[in-house]
């Protein structure tokens, strides 16, 4: 009897072993693009028709509920020295807010903007985020751009509740904020950005913090050195050689060898005038602040013509 029980379990056994984990979905593409790309954030390059449209829909307080409006859709591409990002809203309603500071390198330096109402005026500020990492949860970029073509570059540290640091004033609700820190340019490829307001009903640009009109929302464009925003090593293509002294020479700038590596990127568009204010790309990221679901974010794989 106890022979035949055990054959008895060693048959059943299988049947209640765990189910295997769902394969993480495949990444989307981002293509190459083979003609230049002119950052005035009129999105009529041929690159912007050929890239994959991303609905930055899905509703911040719900996991993989998408609002019944369209905000915003983001498109990306690249070359040999650049990530770029596009997209275009679609706010009735366009509200920006500046930082009292400029930002950025000093022979670059940029506008900031606010992602909030930092001195209580009421204005309710509309903002669109991105949230770059190659791969790590715990450190990454987050940027911001608005109507008016104000930028801030962050750099973040997402902390470990085991790091010690994770218990210090620094890390306010466990994430580190470096906002002195900025995408650096690489030699002659630089950071820019731009922004196109889109044209009311009556064909005159939409405008920004005037509420007396309906506006159509805006389109934009960001140019990111791939150096800068910290793409895999094994990327690079330059050779290293000695100077006539026998001290290494300074490492060129690309071009980069991008295509088979992947990047984790989550838009947000923040709408001020909305009850469910954010709204991002991602269908199974779950409420929490941004900074904390990586491991959710869309991941994209770099496609070569």
């Amino acid at each position: 009897m106890k022979h035949s029980l055990l054959a008895l379990l060693s048959i059943s056994l299988p049947l209640f072993a765990a189910a295997p984990a769902p394969e993480a979905p495949k990444p989307a593409e981002i293509f190459k693009t083979t003609t230049p790309v002119i950052v005035d954030g009129k999105l009529d390059e041929p690159c912007w028709q050929k890239a994959l449209p991303v609905s930055v829909d899905f509703i911040g307080s719900k996991t993989g509920m998408k609002s019944d409006t369209a905000h915003m859709t983001a498109k990306y591409t690249w070359d040999d020295n650049y990530l770029y990002l596009a997209y275009e809203t679609f706010d009735t309603n366009l509200v920006a807010l500046a930082k009292d500071e400029m930002q950025g390198p000093p022979t670059n330096r940029r506008q900031g903007c606010e992602i909030h109402d930092a001195k209580n005026t009421g204005i309710k500020v509309d903002v669109v985020e991105f949230f770059l990492s190659f791969g790590d949860e715990h450190f990454f970029w987050e940027i911001h751009q608005n109507a008016l073509n104000q930028f801030n570059d962050v750099w973040c540290v997402s902390a470990d509740p085991a790091w010690p640091v994770s218990k210090t004033t620094m890390s306010m609700y466990g994430i580190l904020f470096h906002h002195n820190e900025w995408i650096a340019d690489d030699g002659s490829n630089t950071v820019a950005m731009a922004v196109q307001l889109k044209p009311k009903a009556n064909g005159k640009p939409s405008t920004v913090n005037d509420d007396k009109d309906v506006d159509t929302g805006y389109t934009a464009e960001i140019r990111l050195p791939l150096r800068s925003i910290g793409v895999p090593a094994d990327a690079a293509s330059w050779i290293d050689s000695k100077l006539p002294d026998g001290k290494p020479a300074p490492r060129k700038p690309g071009p980069w060898k991008m295509a088979g590596k992947t990047v984790s990127l989550l838009a947000v568009m923040q709408d001020g005038d909305l009850k469910e204010r954010y709204h991002h790309s991602s269908p199974t990221r779950k409420p929490d602040w941004f900074h904390k679901t990586q491991p959710a974010w869309p991941r994209y794989l770099f496609v070569a013509p």
